[in-house]
């Protein structure tokens, strides 16, 4: 037998990590307060099944319903680790039986009374799986289920069960086991089978079990079945498991950190013949932990962010048909490569109040330019958004002149510029946006792009030329709306038609 199978827990007390769920379990049955229905979520491994499975035992218990089922009555002998299972308890693999009609042939055994026991337990695990039309044929059953019948949903995916039977639940979410309870309890299951373990091989499996009881079992099992001797080896643990060694993994990012690149091509062929999936969370593990003492000594860390958003980004690279020798020496290669410099946000310079804003003039247009290099002036910028400006529709042109837009200003944003636009009212920030089918800002960004590059960006600023703050249509009461398109009208704009021809342009239909 499997060493989760042989240590499945068989009353609350010998759960782990879920006390919470347990203990208020246990009250609930202890003062006769039993649900009809109960929905256990949370992550593989983690105690859902096993508590479905003891509930089960505590409600069918001869000496019950008690929260610690006595363990010798023919209930919980055939509910136990060995058991055969009971004919009252039925366990359904969700997964597998998630049609209509299974739904159909579960409410009809609903409808006949416990055989033997107290309670009639139905437990449906995977439920997640269970399609729409399934859950709603167990929707009035559920709700209204006959006396002493009680279902246990188990799930891995809670969002995935219809709301209208989550509220027809007790729902309890069991959580992964935190290191500091899953490995005591390694430890006393390596002492109960007769094996000796240091803390180093216990971390191992800690790590690799990711905090289900049940994986970190199959990892230990797999530790234990391929040992030599009494005693576990880090060494030979390591490689049955495909980890890296962890002087080989500290060697290379050490090599890659000092620029001594002969090395790190050297060390980066050794750990280019593991398991990718295992060399890239070994190369992120090592990151952290140097960036934990890093950022704790109030170092650079600037090298070991670069290093973790490369490793990250160079991931999919391993999931190419290539070798893992070209793959790896790719990789060290961006590593190797200079932390970029960070670029500097364009700022507008610094105005005086002798010294305001020119009003700008529209220009003919001029041929579209390449992305605004670094020694690009203010000047240059706004002759930009001129010719821009000159180049779009009548009609668009209107509603982004200088009266309209009274200040554009220019900042960087990522590898891009983003124009932000600042109007003169709120009419005329509100006009911009919705005015001719919404057509407005897409045309203006277009010819933005034309212009400063295809990364170019544009925002209408918060607040008016004024300071006004502009309301958002969407934050608007039912008057306001009323009053901004009663003042839309007054404006006499073009016919629909008309607009689309100008701004080429389709017209939208209701």
């Amino acid at each position: 037998m499997s060493l989760y199978g042989k240590y499945r827990p068989e009353t609350f007390s010998e759960v782990i990590g879920q006390d919470l769920i347990t203990s208020a379990l246990s009250n609930a049955i202890d003062n006769s307060r039993i649900s009809h229905a109960y929905l256990f979520s949370g992550p593989r491994g983690c105690g859902k099944t096993s508590c479905a499975r003891i509930l089960a035992r505590c409600l069918n218990c001869a000496e019950g319903p008690t929260s610690h089922p006595c363990g010798k009555c023919e209930s919980c002998i055939e509910l136990g680790r060995n058991g055969s299972g009971s004919m009252d308890v039925t366990e359904i693999d969700a997964a597998s039986h998630n049609s209509v009609e299974d739904a159909r042939n579960l409410r009809e055994q609903v409808q006949f009374s416990p055989v033997r026991d107290r309670y009639k337990v139905f437990i449906l695990d995977e439920a997640h799986m269970i399609s729409t039309q399934g859950f709603n044929a167990l929707l009035k059953v559920v709700e209204e289920p006959p006396k002493n019948t009680v279902f246990i949903f188990a799930t891995t995916a809670p969002e995935k069960v219809i709301p209208t039977i989550r509220s027809r639940t007790v729902h309890y979410s069991f959580r992964l086991v935190g290191p500091d309870i899953m490995k005591p309890y390694l430890k006393e299951i390596c002492q109960k089978e007769g094996v000796e373990a240091d803390g180093e091989i216990l971390d191992m499996v800690v790590r690799q079990g990711g905090g289900s009881v049940r994986d970190s079992l199959s990892v230990l099992e797999e530790l234990i079945n391929g040992r030599e001797g009494d005693k576990l080896d880090p060494k030979r643990c390591r490689e049955i498991l495909g980890l890296l060694p962890s002087d080989l993994v500290d060697g290379y990012l050490e090599a890659v950190l000092s620029g001594q690149s002969a090395k790190a091509y050297e060390l980066g062929a050794k750990i280019g013949t593991f398991e990718p999936s295992a060399l890239l969370e070994a190369l992120l593990e090592a990151v952290r932990k140097r960036l934990v003492e890093a950022f704790s000594k109030g170092e650079d860390v600037s090298k070991l962010l670069f290093i973790s958003e490369s490793v990250r980004d160079y991931a999919p690279l391993f999931k190419l048909p290539l070798s893992e020798r070209l793959s790896c020496d790719l990789m060290t290669s961006k590593l190797l490569s200079p932390v970029p410099a960070p670029s500097a946000p364009l700022q507008p310079p610094s105005r005086t109040a002798e010294q305001p804003l020119k009003p700008q003039t529209l220009e003919a247009p001029a041929r579209a330019a390449q992305m605004p290099g670094p020694g690009l002036n203010e000047s240059e910028l706004r002759q930009k958004w001129k010719r821009a400006v000159a180049s779009l529709p009548e009609e668009v042109r209107k509603q982004v002149e200088e009266e309209k837009i009274p200040r554009v200003d220019f900042m960087q944003a990522g590898a891009g510029l983003s124009l932000l636009l600042t109007f003169a009212t709120p009419l005329d920030q509100h006009a911009f946006a919705l005015r001719f089918n919404r057509t407005i800002p897409d045309k203006v960004k277009e010819a933005v792009q034309r212009e400063f590059g295809p990364g170019t960006s544009i925002r209408p600023s918060p607040k008016t030329a004024d300071g006004k703050t502009v309301t958002k249509v969407r934050e608007m009461s039912a008057a306001e709306l009323a009053e901004l398109s009663r003042q839309m009208m007054e404006e006499k704009p073009l016919s629909v038609e008309e607009i689309a021809e100008k701004v080429d342009g389709q017209v939208m239909e209701e």
